[in-house]
């Protein structure tokens, strides 16, 4: 009997055994799955155990290890992330969702627990100051991404400067500035920001300052901010001041885009200040000084100069002597020949030596000759002797005589009566225009620039020609002989009685030279 009991009694604590192991083996494995420690949004400081194909395992503290997807690594509003981890690596995570069980899950995030810490310190400044430091990082679409402590925002183009959409964007690409709030949404990821308004007002500022400071004649170094058909707007440190063509230069004709461009570093000199308008007007010109005030010190009647024509017109060419000043050739002194128009001997940029006529100060105005330089009547007479036969061309015809060219620049004239030995009634009878004839010089006048030749000084006159007629080349005196003659001849007639048939006759008669 004892010894059945004995045995039932070893049997039943082998029993018991078993059930205890078995329980302290369920036991076991709940431990193994138990996250119930954890809430979603914790923050735990965890080891890269793994890498998978699309985040990394993390051993976070927990017999569970936590996945952590590559999208949640990093975020584009978080400026300058960190690299990717590698195996080993300490990171801090937030837990995005779990769930518990012999399925247990464990999702974790680093982006953001990163954020959540940024935004806590950019609330903290906000809080502290309505201004904070930004800095810019990239240009888009209608502006300018920024940072702000570790975080991404945006300022539009039309709040980054005071002129609005003038703003040069890349100008600001890593420049720190200050910048006020516009707008923020955690939820969206959303910061705008703006320093529209902090420029106006230091902009206001300086222009404040500048009026008490600067007067008009006072001269200043600025820089071109921008060019237009009118003048020139010059960046003076708080302002932009005008500098109208007018006040450019103290040349003519000059074009602005030729000799100016943005950023160009120029001195200026005030010559206007309208401080109700906020207008500043500004002269390069007057800084060089007028050259008019001295130029009869350097340019002289008489002096012979080398010059650059500037503008050709119908009436002579301008041509620039130094910088800003300028004389002009008259279209009579261009030229000993006739010309139409002044472009036929000038073009504008040509490199031309001239002579000064006169000289006006008071005016500003400077007479050149061109043709003085090369005077073709000097020695002519030793050139073209008189009684000397030479080859001229017919230029234009008159009513009196014929213009002919001699040689460029010099002209003379044969008359009508020189034309032949022959009665002509006109010059066109017996020449035309561009035709060569062989005539006589009987005249000869340097001074006076005046020429004769003849064409019938060479012909032979037929003997039946050689007396004296009526339009001929008698003299005077036989003119008024002949004169005389006939009025004494008609006062006979006179004294003849009328029934004299004979003197009617003789008074119908007409008496010739």
């Amino acid at each position: 009997m004892d010894q059945i009991m004995d045995r039932d009694m070893e049997q039943g604590l082998q029993g018991e055994g078993q059930e205890a192991a078995a329980q302290e083996t369920m036991e076991s494995m709940m431990e193994q799955y138990d996250i119930s420690g954890l809430r979603k949004g914790d923050v735990r400081t965890g080891t890269v155990i793994a890498e998978t194909e699309n985040g990394w395992l993390v051993d976070v503290g927990y017999k569970c290890e936590g996945y952590l997807p590559g999208k949640e690594w990093t975020h584009r509003i978080l400026v300058g992330d960190a690299e990717k981890p590698k195996k080993g690596d300490d990171i801090e995570v937030q837990v995005i969702n779990l769930r518990e069980g012999e399925e247990a899950q464990l999702l974790l995030s680093r982006w953001r627990h990163e954020f959540d810490r940024r935004w806590a310190e950019f609330e903290d400044k906000l809080a502290q100051n309505e201004i904070v430091q930004v800095r810019g990082v990239r240009k888009v679409k209608g502006g300018l991404m920024v940072d702000c402590c570790g975080l991404e925002g945006f300022m539009p183009i039309s709040h980054l400067s005071a002129d609005g959409r003038g703003a040069n964007l890349a100008n600001f690409i890593e420049q720190v500035f200050d910048a006020k709030l516009l707008e923020k949404d955690r939820r969206k990821h959303r910061i705008v920001f703006s320093r529209k308004s902090l420029v106006e007002k230091e902009a206001a500022e300086q222009r404040a300052k500048f009026y008490e400071e600067v007067h008009e004649g006072d001269i200043i170094e600025g820089e071109v901010s921008s060019l237009t058909d009118f003048g020139v707007f010059v960046n003076i440190g708080a302002v932009d001041g005008l500098v109208h063509m007018s006040e450019i230069t103290w040349k003519r004709n000059v074009r602005i885009r030729d000799n100016f461009k943005k950023g160009d570093k120029v001195t200026v000199k005030v010559i206007g200040i309208d401080k109700e308008n906020d207008r500043i007007s500004l002269s390069i010109k007057q800084v060089e000084g007028n050259p008019w005030l001295t130029v009869g010190e350097r340019i002289h009647k008489g002096d012979v100069m080398t010059g650059t024509v500037t503008n050709v017109t119908d009436f002579g060419a301008f041509v620039e002597l130094e910088p800003g000043i300028e004389g002009l050739v008259h279209i009579g002194d261009i030229s000993w020949a006739r010309i139409r128009h002044p472009k036929e001997a000038f073009r504008k940029g040509q490199e031309v030596k001239v002579q000064v006529l006169d000289v006006d100060t008071e005016k500003r105005r400077i007479s050149l000759g061109y043709k003085q330089l090369n005077d073709p009547w000097k020695d002519i007479d030793q050139r073209y002797a008189k009684g000397s036969d030479i080859t001229v061309k017919v230029v234009r015809l008159a009513d009196f005589g014929a213009f002919v060219e001699v040689e460029e620049g010099v002209e003379a004239l044969i008359h009508i009566s020189q034309l032949s030995t022959r009665r002509v009634e006109k010059p066109g009878d017996v020449l035309q225009e561009k035709q060569e004839v062989v005539a006589r010089v009987i005249e000869v006048n340097p001074e006076q620039r005046r020429m004769r030749l003849s064409i019938s000084a060479l012909e032979e006159r037929p003997e039946s020609e050689r007396q004296p007629r009526h339009g001929g080349e008698e003299s005077r005196k036989k003119k008024e002989d002949r004169r005389e003659e006939r009025q004494q001849q008609k006062a006979a007639l006179d004294e003849v009685p009328q029934y004299n048939p004979f003197a009617d006759a003789f008074k119908s008669q007409e008496f010739s030279e």
